[in-house]
Parts: structure tokens; sequence; C-alpha cells
């Protein structure tokens, strides 16, 4: 924690012309909500864009869409609920220091960075301590668990940045441990220990909710500890568990709809909305021109007024390469639509739904020149599959401790016998299944969105997952502990995860080490 909270308070972006302690655009894309709604009170942030000043307050991972003042506004791409909660934290900072995020800039988002990932750290580590220790082993697998939750994972590494994962993963371990306490409590004689309350119900119901408003894949453990709960107590299930989960919920939509106006999150705006009408006739050539046909202009009339459209060819990435579409936009009103030539050869006149499609966007295809080569994405799943497995974003390439995690998985499943009896098989079966689910959910995304998570040293969408793994690799590595062979085997693979995991430390958004490697290689990417 010292060694963190150290790297915390010095961090700053050094390969910059702008001297900032944003290390990229996924934490100032959230780091631009937390100031505008501390400092304005709005999920807008086009006054911290805009203005000019020694650090840039600019990020590609925004949208843009008309706000309710009926101006077209840029918005955070990020869920809501968690900028939100940071924002709160630095209204109360401000109220109490008087410092200003827009004037003393390192200073606040240091502060909040202790604060925020500091603390989620501190949560996650004490929860697994407690995890570790309510299971029976030798006291050298204890330390050993502990030195890899500390050092081994890249959850150390993200703690310099502001982000979902960290949060994410302390609230799995949370959920994690008392879904373990909660699992245990029809084994317990009467007078040895109380069963778990009504209060442990609601903290698990509290936290693996949050760790689905930060991650959305988390859903899957969200239901396995609701399970657990309701098979073990449906009263408390019910009436503590279910209400603590829906205030979670309530923040993350309400929160959203406060942003935009809307239940869908900013990010599932990124295609073509309803039909407003379909007009037939031949209009490619006005359109590639750039002037808006009267006939298309006179079938929305009722739905939009453009008095003055400007007509660009569309370029969103997932666009069908045999499909035609044009972007309207109007210079005088924030009116837009897309027209769509459809297959049988009529025009579709669509409302406006792509909230990433917008003059300027990083994200269109006309900028594919400028994009790093992942954010292009991987068109080949068997290739992509492998990468993130065992490739240049690989699981065990980058942590090869989890080389120890699969081991334990199987070896709980299945209920071999490693030195002892563990009284959680049940963690191996959920854990493999939760596993191979969020995976699989990354390898059916669009090829643009198997990007391993873009410019970031280690595939971050699985960070979350690092508790359980963790917990899973306890009978294997307690059976190890039993050799000097075995400690040997323990200790090298947590050197090589600690190196790994230290090379990006003072900035996790940068290529894995061994994704540059791979480049000298030669190899497919």
């Amino acid at each position: 924690m010292a060694m963190i909270t150290a790297r915390i308070v010095t961090v700053e972006k050094s390969d910059s012309k702008y001297r900032t302690p944003f290390l990229s655009a996924n934490d100032a894309s959230r780091w631009c909500t937390v100031r505008s709604l501390g400092d304005n009170n709005v999920y807008e942030i086009d006054r911290g864009i805009e203005e000019e000043g020694p650090i840039r307050w600019d990020s590609i991972d925004k949208v843009e869409h008309v706000g309710p003042d009926g101006v077209m506004h840029s918005y955070s791409s990020k869920p809501t609920l968690f900028p939100t909660l940071v924002a709160g934290l630095y209204k109360a900072l401000k109220f109490t220091t008087g410092l200003q995020i827009s004037t003393e800039t390192f200073a606040v988002t240091r502060i909040l960075l202790v604060l925020v990932n500091g603390f989620s750290f501190g949560v996650f580590l004490w929860f697994a301590a407690l995890m570790i220790n309510s299971v029976p082993v030798r006291d050298w697998t204890r330390y050993f668990l502990l030195a890899a939750a500390g050092f081994g994972t890249y959850l150390s590494t993200f703690t310099v940045t502001l982000n979902n994962h960290l949060p994410a993963a302390a609230c799995v371990m949370v959920a994690l441990y008392l879904m373990s306490e909660i699992w245990r409590d029809s084994g317990r004689s009467k007078g040895r220990k109380q069963p778990v309350g009504g209060l442990g119900y609601a903290f698990a119901g509290l936290s693996a909710a949050f760790a689905v408003a930060n991650e959305q894949p988390a859903l899957a453990f969200f239901c396995c500890v609701g399970l657990v709960c309701l098979i073990r107590s449906p009263r408390k299930t019910l009436l503590a568990f279910c209400p603590a989960a829906i205030i979670v919920a309530a923040g993350v939509f309400g929160t959203n709809w406060l942003a935009h106006g809307t239940w869908k999150p900013a990010y599932a705006h990124r295609s073509d909305g309803a039909v407003i009408a379909t007009v037939a006739g031949n209009f490619s050539d006005p359109l590639d021109r750039g002037f808006l046909p009267n006939e298309l202009r006179e079938a929305i009339a009722g739905e939009l007024a453009f008095e003055r459209p400007v007509v660009t060819q569309g370029e969103w990435p997932s666009t069908p390469e045999t499909e035609q579409r044009w972007v309207v936009r109007d210079q005088r009103s924030a009116a837009q639509m897309a027209v769509v030539k459809s297959e049988a050869g009529d025009y579709q006149l669509r409302a406006w739904g792509n909230w990433y499609d917008y003059p300027g966007s990083y994200w269109l295809t006309s900028n594919d020149n400028k994009k790093s080569e992942v954010d292009r994405g991987q068109e080949s799943v068997p290739l992509y599959l492998f990468h993130v497995l065992f490739g240049h974003h690989g699981i065990f390439s980058l942590t090869p401790l989890w080389v120890l995690s699969l081991a334990g998985m199987l070896a709980l499943m299945f209920g071999v016998k490693l030195g002892g009896v563990f009284p959680m098989r049940w963690l191996g079966g959920m854990g493999m299944l939760i596993s191979i689910v969020v995976i699989a959910f990354y390898l059916s995304r669009p090829a643009i969105d198997r990007n391993y998570g873009g410019v970031t040293c280690v595939l971050r969408w699985l960070l979350w997952l690092a508790p359980i793994w963790l917990v899973s690799m306890l009978p294997v590595v307690d059976w190890l502990a039993g050799s000097k062979g075995g400690k040997f085997v323990c200790f090298l693979l947590l050197l090589l995860s600690i190196i790994s995991a230290s090379i990006s430390a003072d900035n996790p958004w940068v290529h894995p080490w061994l994704y540059e490697v791979w480049g000298w290689t030669g190899l497919p990417k």
C-alpha cells in the first residue's frame, strides 16, 4: 500500500508535450466528467475541452448528442455511476480544502486517486486475506497467496489511473468472501459460529451489483452470488440482498438518464436509429454531391426540420461494405439523421442514434491511419483467442500465475484431493464457468471490438476475475508447498508475474511488453 501511494502521488505522463496527470484517453474521459459535475453540475464536458491551459482536457473516448438545451454537446462515453461518485468525493474535497481541479489539477487528481484507488486496493487485499484465512491450508500458502494478490497481478499496475477495473475487482473480492461464508452456513454447528446476518447479505448484493456497474460481464458472477444467497436464505435474499442490488441499479440507470436522457449507456449508441420513413427512387448522385433531395426532406417534414442541411458520406466502421450510407446534419440546428440505401433499392431515413459518428471522431474509418493497430480490431477469431490465452495479450503468458489457477479450478471442480479436503468445490465450477462465458462474450463481439481493450498493458477486461482466479489456486499451491521443488515452481511463477506487471507500473495505458517483443518476431498479431 505504501508503494502504491508513492506511485500515485508522483503520477505524471512524461511522454507527452503536455505535462498532465492523465495517462490516457480512458482516464481523461472520466476526469472530464468529474470536473464538469464537480464544478458545473453538468455531464457535458465541452467547457473543459474548449478551455486552453497548461493541461489539455480532452479525450477520444467521448460521444456527441443533443443535450437538454437542444444544443449538441460532448459527453464521456464511460458509464456514469462511478465518475459521479468520484465527482461527489471531489466536491467534498473542494468544500473542505478549497482546491479546484481546474487550477490545482495534479494535487486534486492525486488526492482522489489515493482515496479511490488506494481504498479499493486496500479493500481487495483485506478481504483476500480474510478469504485465504478461512480455508484450512499451510501458513506458507497463505503468505504466498497474499503476496500474489499484492504484487503478482496487473491490478497493482492500474492503481495509478482512474479506471473501472480496480473497483470492480475489489467488489468481486468482497462478494466472493461473503458468498463463501454464506455457503458454509449450513455446515455450522449451533453455538460454534453465527450464520451470516442480513447485513452480510446486503453487502453481498451491494458489492456484486457494483461490480456489474463497473464491468458488465460481471453479471454472470452476480447471478452466482444471488443464487447461493437464495439457496441459503430466501428471506434474507429478498429483504437484504435484493434491495441493496436495486440501490446500485437505480444509481446506474438514474445517473445515465441524468447524463444522456436515456436508459441505454453511451457506448451502446453505435448504430443508426429507427426508420422514420422509406422513399423509393434514385438519390445516390445528389447525396454524394452533398445535397438533400426535396423528396427526402418532405418525407420527414413532420419529424425533423432541415433548413441548411449538409450531407456527407457515412464512414462508421461497422457499416457493411455493401451498404450505402449518408449522414445529414443541419447547420442551423442540431437536427441529424442517416440515409441508408437498403438492399431493396429504396432509401431509409433513420433517426440519429450513432453518438460516436461526429466530425473529427477518432473512430471513423477515415482515421484508420491514425488508429493503433489493435484499435482496428482483429478479424480472425481463432487468432484473437490464441493471443487472449497465450499470445501477446495472453492470460497465461503475461501472468504465469494463472496456470496455477487453471489447475486449481480443475482440481476443485473434479474433487481431486491434493493433500487435503477443500470446502469450496463450488468455486472450481463457478470460476471455470464464468471464465469461459466472459472470454466467449468478448470473442463473439464484432471485429472492431476485438481489440484487447485498446492500447493497454494487459487484457484489462478480465482483471475483475483476478479474485476468483487467486482463490482458485489455493489447493494447487498448498499441494506444491509440501516440497521444495513445488515451492520453487510457485516462486518462479510469482517472480515472472511480478516482473511482467511491474514493467508498466508507471503507466498501464501502453502496449504489453510481449506485444512489442512479438512485433520483432514477424509472427502474426
